[in-house]
């Protein structure tokens, strides 16, 4: 078969163009430093990319959860801390207004200071951050604790002895009470969050409630409605009325103090907890940290070119293609030459 011109022409050309357009993406990677910009370049790669850009988009989500918790634990312990230290001035007072010298204006005096201090509490108990009540549980807007002729409320049930406008009787106030007392708030922080038969895994979430019931303390101690309080805010009003009673006296107020000593230790045992999930957050954050700077090498592997690479490799394209213009000079006729040119 005779090879003519125009076979020659068309050949080259279409090789020509074909080497420019090999160019051409070689100085676009140069350019933008990526391997592909369609997901039809590299399919393979793009199921990869798309895969581990999903990947560090949940370590985001995790590294936001893990913030909102962090936030919220440190504003549960400030008030904590807060409510211990009112909780040991509440001890200081009462030592002064149990001395056998204390005259009954003096008892009075320091009434008012535990008046004080309940306020105080109360306060704490209520704090807010952001719009959600720190010590509500799994309660966003209902206001956890109220007092209503100084009766402590916890979500419209006395603590005390389970009276309620919610339509339970005492006994049911009292189980509902200790059923918030459980209440959880789970979040995903990366732990691997899994559903079994018995419904969510609590060990692949996290914990974040605190419902202040469970360190104030509910109930009588013999369970009756007149029983010796188990709540701390009540036991500060029975150490009150004793301290203001005209029959003080020791042996009377010993067992208010002693019910108060024992409900107060579990205020610094929820400080403790709290603490060890702040640690525990402090390590979650440090892992999904490394699991951020981990997905994103992977990321720059997958998507983005090596440079010195892409650059050599563009240049001996660029060799190719400026020979094969040269070649053009001796296998084709000079007039397609000049329109090359």
């Amino acid at each position: 078969m005779r090879i003519t011109s125009s076979m020659m022409t068309r050949s080259y050309a279409k090789n020509l163009n074909k080497s420019a357009n090999e160019m051409n993406d070689l100085n676009d990677k140069v350019t933008t430093g990526r391997k592909f910009s369609k997901g039809s370049e590299d399919p393979i790669g793009a199921i990869k990319a798309y895969k581990l850009r999903r990947q560090y988009k949940s370590t985001e989500t995790y590294d936001t959860n893990i913030g909102d918790a962090d936030s919220y634990l440190t504003m549960a312990e400030t008030n904590l801390t807060e409510i211990s230290s009112n909780c040991e001035l509440v001890y200081t007072s009462y030592l002064k207004g149990i001395t056998g010298t204390t005259a009954s204006d003096d008892r009075e005096i320091i009434a008012k200071q535990l008046d004080n201090l309940q306020d105080s509490i109360l306060t704490s108990l209520n704090a807010k951050i952001g719009d959600r009540y720190v010590f509500g549980g799994t309660s966003k807007d209902e206001i956890p604790f109220t007092v209503n002729n100084g009766e402590l409320f916890y979500k419209g049930i006395n603590v005390n002895d389970g009276s309620n406008s919610l339509g339970l009787s005492n006994a049911d106030g009292l189980a509902k009470l200790k059923e918030l007392e459980t209440e959880t708030m789970n979040v995903d922080l990366g732990l691997g969050m899994k559903f079994d038969s018995t419904g969510l895994n609590k060990d692949t979430v996290f914990d974040m409630s605190m419902a202040g019931i469970k360190f104030m303390g509910y109930g009588t101690a013999d369970g009756t409605e007149t029983g010796m309080p188990k709540n701390l805010y009540s036991l500060i009003g029975e150490i009150k009325t004793q301290l203001r009673s005209t029959n003080f006296s020791i042996d009377n107020i010993k067992p208010c103090i002693s019910a108060y000593e024992t409900q107060k230790k579990q205020v610094l045992v929820n400080i403790t907890d709290l603490g060890s999930k702040t640690n525990y957050l402090e390590f979650l954050q440090t892992r999904n940290e490394s699991d951020q700077d981990n997905i994103n090498k992977k990321i720059l592997e997958v998507e983005n070119v090596d440079n010195v690479d892409a650059i050599t490799d563009f240049k001996m394209q660029q060799y190719a293609y400026n020979a094969a213009l040269s070649m053009g000079n001796k296998i084709l006729q000079k007039s397609f030459i000049d329109f090359m040119s």
